[in-house]
């Protein structure tokens, strides 16, 4: 079964919104995308329990959004009290500003930061290597896909991407299709014997560990 990961993003630039939507699909996500603050928080909570991003990639500065009914900093604690397992990347040109990464941390205190000025390449670049993640034997592709790397054999599950990318962390699943697609790639691994195996912590809770 193929679940497609999910990225939420807010752009109020309609172009730059369409670029990083299509390079999101290329790497084979489902874009949630949105160039304002209340449109994204309501797609976020219109989904809450369907639908939970891997990743959120906000714009900071929003001049050209349509509304101003929320902020920026209204949508990062929403992500951060709601979504917490949700990696998120923050871009702005005035990173430097030490007013700015204040309110981006006091938001969302593991938010990354990103510098606008440095282009989109370089944006989509960070955000490989934050997706990319290796396991022992377990590899993240495009940060959409579980390459169990000996045999190259894919698995294609939102969960299983989101358990690889926040090793060696207990995530919390939160609803019952998806503690079922966590189990099935528990199967998946103990088919594959790979030295990473998944532990259940009750509740809904799971992690990855390596075998000694």
């Amino acid at each position: 079964m193929r679940a497609n990961p999910e990225v939420i993003i807010l752009e109020d630039d309609p172009e730059k919104l369409e670029d990083l939507r299509q390079e999101f699909i290329r790497k084979r996500f489902h874009p949630l995308t949105a160039r304002s603050a209340s449109r994204a928080i309501s797609l976020l909570k219109n989904n809450l329990e369907s639908s939970r991003p891997i990743l959120a990639v906000v714009d900071w500065d929003l001049s050209k959004a349509p509304d101003n009914i929320s902020t920026t900093s209204d949508l990062l604690t929403f992500i951060a009290h709601e979504l917490s397992d949700c990696l998120v990347i923050v871009y702005s040109a005035n990173v430097d500003s030490f007013r700015v990464r204040s309110e981006i941390h006091r938001s969302h205190p593991r938010a990354w930061l990103h510098d606008k000025r440095e282009g989109d390449a370089s944006l989509i670049e960070r955000i490989d290597r934050m997706l990319e993640q290796t396991v022992e034997d377990l590899k993240v592709k495009d940060g959409s896909v579980v390459i169990h790397t000996p045999t190259n054999d894919e698995h294609h599950h939102r969960e299983a991407v989101r358990l690889v990318v926040h090793y060696p962390e207990i995530v919390t699943f939160h609803s019952d299709s998806a503690t079922k697609a966590v189990r099935r790639f528990g199967d998946w691994l103990a088919k594959h014997d790979s030295r990473v195996t998944l532990i259940s912590h009750g509740n809904r809770k799971y992690r990855l560990t390596v075998m000694q």
